[in-house]
């Protein structure tokens, strides 16, 4: 009997000891017709992590494969953690994405992404909708990363770059055998991103418009978090990421210029507000590109704290 699975599911975790049981129970509520494994790399959590993580492994030890590191790898320059760790220990033919602080609501995910793949070989990325819970306010809201788009199918890569919400990282679903990328790719400060890229150039893009994940906003340990709490971090983020598009501005011989000139458009935006530089914000051609609601709410909110500063 073949025990090799069709699927791994790559999860990388860092202190998320208060989500990680909702994201592993999100991947054992799977229902399938195949077997999948799930490779999980922790870059030594300080808290209770590792231990629930071990717990689960001891329990399932035919679907848990942990990679314990002892020595935060992200801290010694170890950007594409994925790529170094993760990569070499998947067994699946197709791989799904999902971060420790995030998690799985829709029990036949696995399931419908294995069936677009194995119908359409042309298909290099099946990505879905999500709900979106602020870990601060406990606010939920649907993500709908595709805008306009309601129903399920084939959208244009120009879609995707161009769209402003985020695409969740947590519904990512692609073929292993692409899971090798130019060393630009690989160097870039953020990994999902990169990623995300690297497949839409690579193939069709398949869209599931119902929800499928949950995705936290300011979590412990979040990149956002993260990047919010120090300038001199967010300055390298911010230089990365434009380094990166430019790369990859030149690698697609510039067949998505104007979408790319977007992209680092919301990076510069992103960095000034993680900054705390607001004024400066409100000049990118980003946030000029924002709906007139979003922007009028912005401007009000930025006009009562500089009232209140003078006052």
């Amino acid at each position: 009997m073949d025990n090799t699975p069709l699927v791994t599911i790559c999860c990388i975790t860092y202190n998320h000891a208060a989500y990680i049981r909702e994201c592993l129970n999100g991947f054992l509520m799977q229902e399938t017709n195949f077997k999948f494994e799930v490779v999980i790399h922790d870059d030594a959590s300080t808290d209770e992590t590792q231990g629930i993580i071990k717990e689960y492994c001891e329990k399932y030890p035919n679907v848990f494969s942990p990679i314990f590191q002892h020595v935060n790898q992200y801290s010694r320059g170890i950007k594409s953690i994925i790529q170094t760790f993760c990569v070499p220990q998947f067994r699946g033919k197709y791989v799904a994405m999902c971060e420790g602080d995030d998690y799985w609501i829709d029990p036949y995910k696995l399931q419908k992404q294995v069936d677009i793949m194995e119908n359409n070989p042309n298909c290099s990325l099946v990505i879905s909708n999500g709900i979106s819970l602020n870990e601060i306010t406990k606010k939920q809201y649907i993500i709908n990363p595709m805008g306009d788009i309601k129903k399920s199918g084939f959208i244009s890569p120009n879609l995707v770059l161009s769209e402003r919400r985020l695409i969740p990282t947590a519904s990512m679903f692609y073929r292993k055998d692409q899971s090798k990328m130019p060393d630009f790719f690989r160097n870039c400060p953020v990994g999902d991103r990169p990623l995300r890229l690297w497949l839409l150039s690579n193939g069709d893009i398949y869209y599931f418009a119902n929800p499928m994940i949950m995705y936290r906003e300011q979590s412990n340990g979040s990149f956002g978090q993260r990047a919010c709490s120090s300038v001199k971090y967010a300055k390298e983020i911010y230089d990365g990421m434009i380094a990166f598009y430019n790369n990859y501005n030149e690698f697609t011989k510039y067949k998505y210029n104007k979408e790319i000139q977007y992209l680092k458009s919301q990076d510069e935006y992103n960095f000034y507000i993680r900054t705390k530089q607001i004024k400066e914000s409100m000049n990118t051609m980003y946030f000029k590109n924002l709906p007139l609601t979003i922007k009028l709410k912005r401007r009000i909110k930025y006009w009562i704290k500089t009232i209140k500063i003078i006052n």
